[in-house]
């Protein structure tokens, strides 16, 4: 529908009638011309130029009548159209690190069961910003914070392991997980780890990276993936390390499992929907286009054509 923002600025219409109405006539500019027969030349001149006249009047009245139309900023108001609400901040940390090639999930190796699993978690997140870490030796923001999650999945899906490094720097991936996520409101702030949880490598150990996530009120979310390590001897690198990652979970209020089939996988995300459900809510609005351009254009090629007009009149 046609709407105009400032509409009570159409009462400069009126303008030019009171200004014929009310302003004194122009003073002659020199001694005038006694002419004997006057109203006779009067009479000439009139049934000459009287329809020129009237012409440029009516352009020149048009014209204004046009710029106030675009002053008064009409606008086509268009149909209600719903954008989500901003939800969570999410980031998903990735484990690139070389021994994830050594799990296995029934038929699918341990990169398959790394991607599958990102993906149908980046899938489940409509209405929240979700955001990307991967790690190895080293940890990277391979993306930040966005509602664009399709191409959060298509930069899951081109990930490889040892992207980043072959070892496992999971203190690191912790820490550079709440340096992003520290400006967010506290309650956004939720960092999915996605892990064998064999930390290897790395700056930061992993029970200080734990202790800054509690700090910062940074809800940890571990996902273990392999078989854990079957005697607590077991060098770095060798199995899953749920202790560390239970321990991870439970001092910053997050959840811990462990991926070992499909069913389990769903399992987690329905366990997870429900601590950290996504945003699903939805705000309206009415786009605008703005149409002032169109009568301001009309009203300058009027003007033109006035002064056209009055340029013939005077070189006639």
């Amino acid at each position: 529908m046609l709407q105009f923002t400032w509409p009570a600025v159409a009462l400069a219409l009126v303008l030019p009638w009171l200004a014929a109405r009310l302003l004194p006539p122009a003073a002659p500019l020199a001694a005038p011309l006694r002419v004997p027969f006057f109203p006779a030349a009067h009479r000439w001149q009139g049934a000459a130029e009287g329809g020129r006249l009237r012409v440029r009047s009516v352009l020149a009245l048009a014209a204004w009548a046009l710029l106030v139309a675009a002053a008064c900023r009409p606008q086509w108001i268009g149909e209600l159209v719903g954008v989500p609400s901003s939800g969570r901040s999410l980031l998903l940390a990735l484990d690139l690190s070389g021994s994830i090639r050594d799990i296995s999930l029934g038929a699918e190796s341990g990169p398959e069961v790394l991607r599958r699993t990102a993906r149908e978690f980046i899938a489940g997140r409509a209405g929240d910003r979700v955001g990307l870490v991967v790690f190895g030796s080293r940890a990277h923001v391979q993306a930040p914070p966005s509602h664009d999650l399709p191409a959060l999945a298509a930069l899951v899906e081109e990930s490889f392991i040892g992207l980043a490094g072959e070892g496992t720097a999971l203190g690191d991936a912790i820490a550079l997980g709440v340096a992003r996520l520290r400006a967010m409101p506290r309650e956004q702030r939720v960092l999915v780890l996605l892990t064998d949880g064999s930390s290897t490598e790395g700056v930061m150990k992993v029970p200080e990276a734990a202790q800054l996530a509690q700090h910062h009120g940074v809800r940890v979310h571990a996902i273990g993936l392999g078989e854990p390590r079957s005697n607590a001897k077991a060098s770095p690198g060798e199995g899953l390390d749920e202790p560390a990652l239970k321990q991870i979970a439970a001092l910053t209020g997050g959840l811990y499992f462990r991926a070992g089939d499909a069913g389990a996988l769903a399992r987690i995300y329905e366990t997870l929907g429900r601590h950290e459900p996504a945003r699903t809510d939805t705000r309206h609005y009415r786009p605008a286009v703005e149409l002032y351009v169109w009568p301001l254009a009309l009203a300058a090629l009027l003007a033109l054509a006035a002064l056209a007009a009055a340029w013939r009149r005077e070189h006639a």
